[in-house]
């Protein structure tokens, strides 16, 4: 995320509230646009779709830095665990192809150039969840489509609706709305807020992930009984060699001079975990989300990378760099997992409206 907008959101300096303040109409004509369409869901002028399995929706009520990505991944390990045949939906941003695109699993056999190719044909994070997490995951604009697609390649008992908050085309049986840092409530492009926190009311559960006191004292009536604490940790390092990935423990960066690359619209969690064990960030190349790596950009990564020991990428911009050549053993990707607190009673919530889901259609 470009630094003069979170200024602007945040208020930060002169130039900051003059730029807040000449985005403040568009944001009043986009409220309106979004309480609109919202009113036409909400009086079933507008019908979603409904597929004949279970559909978890994860979102949130801003843009980026939440962590949707690394909770679906949480959520469908747990559901994994408990024997759930579990199919990920996902847009795929920033992909422009609208046709649906199933994502193969796991990375055997596939050279890094075709990895790199696929993530950036169907999203980078589509493609992580699917190559590096070994997750099945279907990508398109019309999510319905998508699903059904999967359906017939695919058996699936339950999907995830990755950032599926505002997407209400298609029905879904849990909406678990994550709540990060923002939560002022100023709607775009003067704020985080891709609708109004009146929206909160939609949710059937919420995860806190930063900014706990403010939003419990937002949540609506019976809200902070169906609230849960989660946060991001690190979890170890990942490299790619000889056509597989490896971890190695997060004690590879103590001490280690290293050169931080991300490409992720915050990346504040990512250097947290850097400075929780000691790596010496000797400089950074911050690219915007979901940035497509060039051969210049390679360029310069590999100059600056002459002063470090380790280069440190995010998993979904990893999958993109691994087809250039770097010194080998020289690029990693820090991987973070989610943690949810009394996690284990969110994902038993879960799995009953998915059985009772799943008891009605059968007896339907």
């Amino acid at each position: 995320m470009h630094a003069w907008i979170r200024n602007a959101w945040e208020r930060k300096g002169i130039g900051g509230k003059a730029l807040w303040l000449l985005l403040l109409p568009a944001s009043y004509l986009y409220g309106l646009v979004i309480q609109i369409r919202n009113s036409f869901f909400s009086r079933g002028w507008v019908r979603a779709s409904a597929l004949e399995k279970p559909v978890i929706s994860i979102g949130n009520l801003t843009v980026g830095g939440t962590g949707k990505t690394p909770s679906c991944l949480w959520l469908a390990r747990e559901l994994s665990e408990r024997g759930f045949k579990v199919g990920i939906l996902s847009r795929g941003y920033p992909r422009k192809e609208t046709l649906p695109l199933i994502i193969g699993v796991g990375t055997n056999g596939l050279p890094p150039l075709q990895l790199r190719e696929e993530a950036l044909a169907a999203g980078d994070e589509p493609a992580m969840m699917a190559r590096i997490y070994n997750q099945t995951v279907g990508v398109g604009k019309d999510r319905y489509q998508t699903a059904v697609e999967l359906l017939r390649k695919h058996d699936v008992d339950v999907f995830i609706l990755d950032d599926g908050y505002q997407h209400r085309r298609l029905n879904r049986d849990v909406d678990l709305l994550l709540l990060g840092h923002d939560s002022n409530g100023c709607m775009l492009p003067s704020g985080p807020f891709r609708e109004p926190r009146r929206a909160l009311r939609r949710a059937d559960y919420f995860l806190l992930t930063g900014e706990q006191e403010k939003w419990q004292a937002l949540l609506p009536e019976g809200g902070k009984a169906r609230c849960f604490a989660g946060s991001l940790r690190g979890v170890s390092l990942v490299g790619f060699e000889s056509g597989r990935w490896k971890e190695y423990p997060l004690s590879v960066l103590h001490g280690s001079k290293i050169l931080a690359v991300t490409g992720i619209a915050d990346p504040s969690e990512f250097y947290r975990v850097i400075g929780e064990w000691e790596g010496d960030v000797v400089d950074a190349l911050p690219f915007p989300d979901h940035h497509s790596y060039s051969s210049r950009d390679w360029q310069e990564i590999s100059r600056l990378a002459r002063n470090a020991e380790i280069i440190l990428a995010t998993e979904k911009d990893i999958l993109k760099l691994i087809a250039f050549p770097f010194a080998r053993g020289k690029l990693f990707a820090l991987r973070v997992a989610m943690t949810v607190e009394n996690g284990e009673r969110l994902v038993q919530c879960i799995v009953e409206k998915i059985r009772d889901k799943t008891k009605a259609l059968r007896t339907a």
